[in-house]
C-alpha cells in the first residue's frame, strides 16, 4: 500500500480518507517517535475538525503531545514546527483540490516536508497490525494554542517595504484569512480584500488560484486601480499574480521573473525546478547567472534538492516557491511579499518586474484516472510514446515519461495528489505544440480505456 503521493496524504473525504486512517496515521507517528510534541494544523475545509480529532486521539493513545494550532497556512504550521521544537507536525489540507478532498501533509522536525524514508517509516508502522498504547498514567495533553504571531514577528524582522503598496488579495476562502492580513497591514500596505471569510465550502472560487478562478481578482485590479493582485490556495502554500492592468500572470513567467531576480541579486546560484517547468524559466535562471537543478514534480522533491544541494531557491509553476533564507516549505505569503520587495528594489511596475520573460507555447491539462490503473496505464504509455512521435527524440523518466524533440517536450505523469494523469508540453511554435499535446493525450486516452475494459 502505497499513503503518500507528491504532497502527502490526499483523497476524498470518507471514501479515500477517513477518519480511520486519520487515527491509524496518528498511531504511526506515536510509534515511530516515541514521545515528544507534534504539531497539528489545518485548513478551512468542512472535514478539518473531524479528522484533525481522529488523529489527534491516535497520536494521544500512543504517547505523543499535541500542540493544536488551529486553522492556519501550511507555511505557518511548518515553520512553528521547528520553532516549537516538535518531533513532527501534520497539516490537514488538500492545499488546492476541491472541498471534497482533504489529506494529511506531514513535516520533520526541521519544518521540511517528509522523505522518502520518513514517509517509509510511517507506512510501515501503519501497515503494522499490533499497535503500542501508553499507559494511562503515561497519556499526554492536548493544547489548543495561537502561535501565528510567531511566524508574523519571523517576517517582520527580515523584511521592510518601502512603498505604500495598494494590493488586492484574494483569500480564497481559506488558511491565510488571518495571518496574510495581519503581515500586509504591518508592512503598511493598504488592502481590498476578497473571499477573506473563512469557508470550508469555498463558495467564492475554486481554491485553485488560475486564471479562469481569478476574473473578479482581475477586475478589482482594474477597478480599484490596485498596483498588484495576490491570491492564495486553500492553505497558502502557493500564490498567484496579477498586474496592475488586470492581467494574470502565468505561473512559469512569474517562477521565471522571481528566479532572476534571485539569482541575480546574490551573483548566481543554484535554483531547483521540477521536470516541468517551462523553459523559459531555465533560460531567466541562466542568463542571470544561475544553474538549474532539475527535480521530480512535488514540492517535496524541491524541498529535498534546495537542502541537499544548498540552493538559493526552488519552485513550482504552480506557485508553490521555497525561500530557504526564512524555512523550507512552500509559502505563498512570503512569497508575495518578496516579490513586493524584490519590485522595491527594481524600481519597476509589477507588469515591468514580469516582462522579459520569453514565453513559448504550453498546453497543460490532467486526464482523469482511477488510481488503481495509473501504474499500468504509466507503464504502456513509458513504452508506446516514443514509438508515437515522429521525431527523434530522448526518454528521461525522472519522474513519469519525459520526451524531448528538438523543438520541443512533451512529460506524461501521474499525478500525486488525485485521480489522474497529467500531460505538459511545450515547444517552439504552436503547430509543434499541438502536435505534440494531440499525440499524448489521445495515447493516454486510448490507454485508459484499455486497462479499464
Amino acid at each position: 500500500m502505497s499513503l503518500f503521493g507528491t504532497s502527502g496524504i490526499r483523497g476524498v473525504v470518507n471514501v479515500d480518507l477517513s477518519p480511520i486512517l486519520a487515527l491509524r496515521i496518528g498511531m504511526a507517528l506515536a510509534r515511530v517517535f516515541k514521545g515528544g510534541v507534534l504539531t497539528l494544523g489545518r485548513d478551512t475545509r468542512t472535514s478539518g475538525a473531524m479528522l484533525s480529532a481522529s488523529l489527534t486521539g491516535g497520536a494521544l493513545a500512543g504517547g505523543l503531545e499535541v500542540k493544536d494550532l488551529g486553522v492556519i497556512p501550511t507555511p505557518v504550521l511548518a515553520y512553528l514546527t521547528k520553532s516549537v521544537s516538535a518531533v513532527s507536525g501534520v497539516m490537514v489540507t488538500a492545499s488546492h483540490n476541491p472541498p471534497e478532498f482533504n489529506g494529511l501533509k506531514l513535516f520533520d522536525r526541521h519544518g521540511i516536508a517528509y522523505d522518502e524514508d520518513l514517509q517509509n517509516q510511517i507506512e510501515r508502522a501503519f501497515t503494522r497490525e499490533a499497535h503500542s498504547y501508553a499507559n494511562w498514567n503515561q497519556l499526554k495533553d492536548v493544547s489548543s494554542v495561537d502561535l501565528s504571531s510567531k511566524y508574523v514577528e519571523m517576517i517582520l524582522r527580515q523584511v521592510r517595504l518601502d512603498r505604500n503598496w495598494n494590493l488586492a488579495v484574494d483569500i480564497g476562502s481559506g488558511a491565510a484569512y488571518q495571518v496574510a492580513f495581519d503581515l500586509f497591514r504591518s508592512l503598511r500596505c493598504h488592502v481590498v480584500s476578497l473571499n477573506a471569510q473563512p469557508d470550508g465550502f469555498f463558495p467564492g472560487r475554486s481554491p485553485e488560484p488560475t486564471a479562469q478562478s481569478l476574473t473578479t481578482l482581475m477586475v478589482t485590479v482594474r477597478t480599484m486601480k490596485c498596483d498588484i493582485g495576490i491570491a492564495f490556495d486553500g492553505d497558502a502554500d502557493r500564490v498567484s499574480f496579477v498586474d496592475e492592468s488586470g492581467r494574470y500572470i502565468e505561473g512559469d513567467v512569474a517562477l521565471g521573473a522571481f528566479a532572476s531576480w534571485e539569482t541575480q541579486k546574490k551573483g548566481g546560484g543554484d535554483v531547483a525546478l521540477p521536470v516541468d517547468a517551462s523553459l523559459a524559466v531555465q533560460e531567466a535562471v541562466e542568463k542571470s547567472g544561475g544553474r538549474v537543478i532539475w527535480t521530480k514534480v512535488g514540492d517535496t522533491s524541491v524541498a529535498e534538492a534546495i537542502t541537499r544541494k544548498k540552493a538559493i531557491f526552488g519552485g513550482e509553476p504552480c506557485g508553490a516557491w521555497i525561500h530557504p533564507d526564512f524555512h523550507i516549505c512552500p509559502d505563498g505569503i512570503l512569497s508575495a511579499i518578496l516579490v513586493l520587495k524584490a519590485i522595491e528594489e527594481r524600481n519597476v511596475t509589477t507588469d515591468e518586474f514580469f516582462s522579459g520573460i520569453a514565453t513559448y507555447p504550453m498546453k497543460r491539462t490532467k486526464i482523469s484516472c482511477e488510481n488503481s490503473i495509473k501504474a499500468k496505464v504509466m507503464r504502456m504509455v513509458a513504452s508506446d510514446l516514443p514509438k508515437a512521435l515522429d521525431e527523434k527524440s530522448e526518454v528521461t523518466e525522472l519522474d513519469g515519461v519525459r520526451i524531448q524533440v528538438p523543438s520541443g517536450w512533451l512529460l506524461i505523469r501521474p499525478s500525486g495528489t488525485e485521480p489522474a494523469i497529467r500531460l505538459t508540453v511545450e515547444a517552439r511554435s504552436e503547430q509543434m505544440a499541438e502536435y505534440l499535446f494531440s499525440t499524448g493525450h489521445n495515447l493516454c486516452m486510448d490507454r485508459i480505456r484499455k486497462c479499464q475494459s
